[in-house]
């Protein structure tokens, strides 16, 4: 295993990632005309990003992470020139909390002030505020606790929840992790939900979309599980979709339901509970294997694929959820971790399962060149947090080639990163052929800029644009290759 990594890294004082939770309340629209080096030629679309936007309203802090108002960051790039962009998703959250100033709603973390009774019967809110994906000719913002909604891709303009025709019935969710079903045009998704109900209450689900490229709903299925898992991503191969259902249960609803406690505070890593896997014929929408091992949970899933009888997988595993306390009280966490990047191997023949550690290096936000989804790839991508001194949030990130070479970009102190995102370059014909994206929160000075790496050298940036203010620290994103925003047209 081959390591390439900045050796200048200094453990001098430096301030923490908590500056980049500030809100950005203002929604801009300009073009980054501070740049080093050269934004690449061959480079020309759209770069979309989601994420909390603002961690309070009014001089109320929300109660976790995930409540903060969804907000897109769009970065439209060509002929050499960027432009951005940001807008808050209009949900009925958003809107009534701003006249307000103050919090209207419940959240995954978070109470309606004012007691029990303000809070009983009232379910968590949907912020909308987890990643996004234009499918079907549709920019759909995703929370895995709602459905999605609409956003028009050239204004950024909310047009309010999507359903796909009544596809997405009301009593639904919709995961913020869909995937793309390899060549096939297809979209596959999932959500928590229910058979029904017997002696012991609720009879857990998941609930598996698979979307055509006309953004209808071909195939549903629903996969029983046996506990009420929190169930944040899943895999998909060529043929088939892979849950890992982990030991982090999410407790009784009783309580959230009488107002007594948020989900997030019932949330908890159970070892007791075995980590299973089933894989799901997505022709049939049925179950055909199904394998145990552990405790253990995986929050994120990279690329998938078939290999013989076997079924490849890559994953963040952890063996606890201690991030959930830095995420609940995120204005004072002393770090954010992730988990150990492992390549997953399940035999659909023997029914043996079995994994290897990809990288060393503490991982989340796996990526990998979408175009080979569920194809054998060449490299996937994560944020890392690495010991620098000023390790309390993600402050690198790696290329992980498939046979195990790793190169590690280390940020300085102070600086904080982000999920890179692959591009493939215009005419690209190889994997890696294309660039990664970078948002980097620059503590000292509270501000951010977007850094523009080649894919297969990620040593240094061919180019870095300095934005005019910061981006809180956001989620998820993709790459379009359409310049689609009006404004930068």
């Amino acid at each position: 295993m081959t390591t390439i990594e900045d050796a200048s890294v200094s453990t001098t004082a430096a301030p923490t990632m908590h500056g980049g939770l500030a809100n950005l309340d203002e929604e801009h629209s300009y073009w980054l005309d501070d740049v080093e080096g050269t934004v690449p030629a061959d480079l020309q679309g759209t770069f979309y990003r989601n994420g909390p936007g603002r961690q309070m309203i009014g001089d109320q802090k929300y109660g976790h992470w995930f409540d903060g108002c969804g907000m897109l960051s769009v970065f439209s790039i060509d002929e050499g020139k960027v432009h951005f962009a940001n807008r808050y998703v209009r949900t009925p959250k958003y809107v009534k909390e701003t006249a307000k100033q103050q919090i209207c709603y419940r959240g995954f973390g978070t109470q309606i002030p004012g007691g029990i009774l303000k809070n009983v019967g009232r379910m968590p809110a949907n912020p909308s505020n987890t990643n996004l994906v234009y499918h079907g000719g549709k920019l759909l913002t995703l929370y895995e606790g709602g459905r999605p909604f609409h956003v028009d891709a050239t204004t950024l303009e909310t047009h309010g929840e999507y359903t796909y025709d009544g596809g997405l019935k009301r009593s639904m969710v919709f995961s913020a992790h869909g995937h793309y079903l390899g060549q096939t045009g297809d979209w596959v998704n999932f959500g928590a939900g229910s058979l029904g109900y017997d002696k012991n209450g609720p009879k857990m689900c998941f609930n598996i979309f698979r979307i055509d490229s006309a953004g209808k709903v071909k195939k549903f299925g629903q996969l029983p599980i046996e506990h009420f898992p929190f169930a944040h991503d899943f895999a998909v191969s060529g043929k088939y979709a892979i849950f890992f259902v982990g030991s982090i249960s999410m407790g009784s609803i009783g309580p959230v339901m009488l107002g007594q406690r948020t989900i997030g505070d019932g949330i908890g890593f159970d070892p007791s509970i075995p980590m299973t896997v089933s894989v799901v014929d997505l022709d049939t929408m049925q179950e055909v294997r199904k394998f145990e091992t552990g405790a253990g949970a995986i929050i994120h899933f990279g690329n998938a694929f078939e290999d013989g009888d076997e079924v490849v997988v890559d994953a963040m595993f952890a063996d606890n959820f201690v991030a959930n306390d830095a995420l609940s009280d995120v204005f004072n966490a002393k770090e954010l971790r992730g988990g150990e990047f492992r390549r997953y191997r399940l035999n659909m023949a023997s029914g043996e399962m079995s994994h290897e550690v990809m990288s060393p290096t503490n991982s989340e936000f796996p990526t990998f060149n979408q175009t080979v989804a569920g194809q054998k790839h060449e490299a996937t991508y994560s944020a890392v947090s690495v010991e620098n001194g000023h390790n309390s949030f993600f402050n690198g990130f790696q290329r992980v080639d498939f046979d195990g070479d790793i190169q590690l970009n280390t940020l300085a102190p102070g600086y904080f990163g982000s999920e890179p995102l692959f591009a493939p370059s215009k005419n690209s014909n190889a994997d890696q052929d294309g660039y990664l994206f970078e948002v980097v929160y620059n503590a000292h000075e509270h501000n951010s800029s977007l850094m523009i790496f080649r894919a297969a050298d990620i040593a240094e940036p061919v180019a870095t644009l300095k934005l005019k203010h910061h981006l809180p620290h956001q989620f998820h994103g993709f790459w379009h290759d359409k310049v689609m925003l009006n404004d930068a047209r």
